[in-house]
């Protein structure tokens, strides 16, 4: 199965968060803004066939500035499917998903010239996986991100 394939179908409606990433959640709105998220993630993956996939992690929202990379660290299980799902604000010309092992290594990347990058992976070992987000270029200073995790 080609998980990007699946997950670029849904495009339109995951790139619909890039706006209410341009509104940085205050302490009392974070927990709503995080709900929409996962909402319109959850909506995405569905409208884009991925039944039996859920979201296993809470969305991951930041913001980054141009050139720059962030790292976030997720458990993922062995022997279950997931799909990781990367979406940028109308400022974000590219955005690129690269998840590393716990031992360093590259397990699966997407550093196509896109904005909504998506790698698949079926784990062979549960464990700590690393999950690099690059921004090679920004239209402003600052692109806010988000970053999905569905498995099944």
């Amino acid at each position: 199965m080609n998980i990007k394939a699946h997950f670029l179908g849904a495009a339109a409606i995951i790139s619909g968060i890039s706006g209410l990433l341009f509104i940085a959640p205050t302490p009392a709105s974070a927990n709503t803004f995080i709900e929409e998220v996962r909402a319109q993630l959850m909506g995405g993956a569905i409208r884009a066939g991925l039944n039996g996939y859920q979201l296993t992690h809470e969305p991951f929202i930041d913001a980054i500035r141009s050139g720059g990379s962030d790292y976030l660290t997720i458990n993922l299980r062995a022997g279950h499917e997931y799909g990781i799902v990367g979406v940028c604000d109308g400022d974000c010309g590219d955005l690129d998903l690269t998840l590393y092992n716990n031992r360093g290594q590259v397990v699966a990347a997407d550093t196509d010239d896109d904005d909504i990058p998506v790698v698949g992976v079926t784990p062979a070992r549960s464990g700590t996986y690393r999950v690099k987000v690059d921004l090679p270029s920004c239209n402003s200073a600052i692109c806010y991100y988000g970053v999905g995790v569905f498995g099944k």
